[in-house]
């Protein structure tokens, strides 16, 4: 499958603990002409102010950093912000099971979910997606199917049934 290009040439923020994984991001989005912002910080709104200030194009986030859920915070912050509220948001994290927790969150925050590991494809098709999933200044986010990496997560099912 041939991927369209990403016209933007703005930054995508990292934010992730791990520096070999923001190196390994790097080098797959710079094969796409595609600059990192990468963030390590601890403090979430200094987060929020560098990735307002980068004015970048979309942020990949990391739920769990530093043995804490700082991601989730930062996601309700970045939507709080109106300099970021219609960022285009990844979620990259090997957390499975929590996550799947968290669809509901997720959905509501418009965040598109990269489970680790992926595939460099995959990483560039979810920055397309992500960037279709930006809500709405005035309207709250469409709840709806969300995908991981091509696996539909699953959704409490009303009655009890499967």
């Amino acid at each position: 499958m041939e991927l369209l290009p990403i016209a933007d040439s703005r930054p995508v923020a990292v934010i992730d603990d791990d520096i070999r994984f923001i190196r390994l991001i790097e080098r797959v989005l710079g094969l796409e002409g595609i600059a990192i912002k990468p963030i390590t910080t601890l403090d979430v709104e200094e987060a929020v102010r560098i990735i307002a200030e980068s004015r970048c194009q979309a942020a990949m986030i990391d739920v769990y950093m530093y043995g804490d859920a700082l991601g989730f915070t930062l996601i309700e912050r970045l939507r709080a912000s109106a300099k970021t509220a219609r960022l285009p948001l990844i979620v990259s994290s090997g957390a499975r099971r929590e996550i799947g927790h968290k669809v509901s969150f997720l959905q509501q925050h418009a965040c598109g979910v990269l489970l680790k590991p992926f595939e460099p494809s995959e990483l560039l098709i979810k920055l397309r997606e992500a960037a279709q999933m930006v809500p709405a200044v005035e309207e709250a986010p469409a709840v709806g199917p969300m995908t991981v990496v091509g696996t539909r997560l699953m959704h409490p099912v009303q009655g009890g049934q499967a």
